[in-house]
């Protein structure tokens, strides 16, 4: 009976050493960005290493240790591009590697992420996230992002709709004009800048509007008319804001 048991124990104790070493193995590079940006891009990538569970990880510091900083440097110039960093980072042995890049532009961060498989170059899973400089939410957005990367499969979106009450506003969308007013896109959860233009009236400053996944966001930007006494301001609770209706 002990003879018994104690097979029993030594099974269960190899059951679990092969399950352990059956997770697969994620290699972590740190993002491709400008020299100012460069500590920031390398803090974010340990952040998505931390938060890598289910993957038995090879962090950024790891990665450039065993590759050498020449052929790191080269592998993180891949940034979100998939079959470049299976290519260069085929000495790492992984199953899986995630690179990106970090960008600034105007008054926000740009981040690519990229999930690919190391051995194919397929792209497992990818993001694209617009953080605004000032909202301090770069590190906490990458990080609440990082399972679904990792997951893979498509990001989940929403539907943003810009309206105004004079029509034919053009609309930029993330720093790209998407077309006039009233127009509405599928995007991305997340801030998504918003700057609406329209001749006679006067610019506005653009605004972040936050899109759930799912779900539907109108948002009215109210513009006054030059010069204002053209017509009298409407009231600010005739139909302007941001609107978020779910979508069933």
């Amino acid at each position: 009976m002990h003879a018994r048991l104690r097979t029993l124990a030594l099974a269960t104790i190899l059951a679990a050493g092969t399950a352990r070493a059956a997770a697969p193995t994620l290699a972590v590079v740190s993002l491709d960005s400008p020299p100012d940006l460069a500590f920031t891009g390398r803090s974010l990538s340990e952040t998505i290493a931390r938060k890598a569970s289910g993957f038995e990880v090879m962090g950024p510091e790891a990665v450039e240790k065993k590759l050498g900083k020449g052929p790191y440097a080269a592998l993180v110039r891949c940034a979100d591009d998939a079959p470049c960093l299976a290519q260069k980072g085929r000495k790492l042995g992984v199953d899986r590697i995630v690179g990106g890049s970090l960008v600034k532009r105007g008054t926000s961060y740009r981040v690519a992420l990229v999930h690919a498989d190391a051995r194919t170059g397929e792209r497992i899973g990818g993001i694209e996230r617009e953080v605004a400089v000032a909202s301090r939410r770069l590190q906490k957005d990458v990080a609440d992002a990082t399972p679904g990367l990792l997951q893979g499969g498509k990001e989940a979106t929403g539907v943003l709709r810009v309206v105004t009450d004079a029509p034919g506003a053009e609309v930029t969308l993330d720093d790209r004009v998407v077309g006039k007013t009233p127009i509405a896109r599928v995007v991305k959860q997340g801030r998504h800048k918003v700057r609406v233009v329209l001749p006679g009236f006067v610019d506005a400053e653009p605004v972040w509007v936050e899109v759930p996944a799912g779900g539907m966001v109108e948002h009215r930007p109210r513009l006054y008319r030059v010069p204002g006494r053209d017509r009298p301001n409407a009231a600010g609770a005739e139909g302007t804001g941001t609107a978020v209706q779910l979508v069933k």
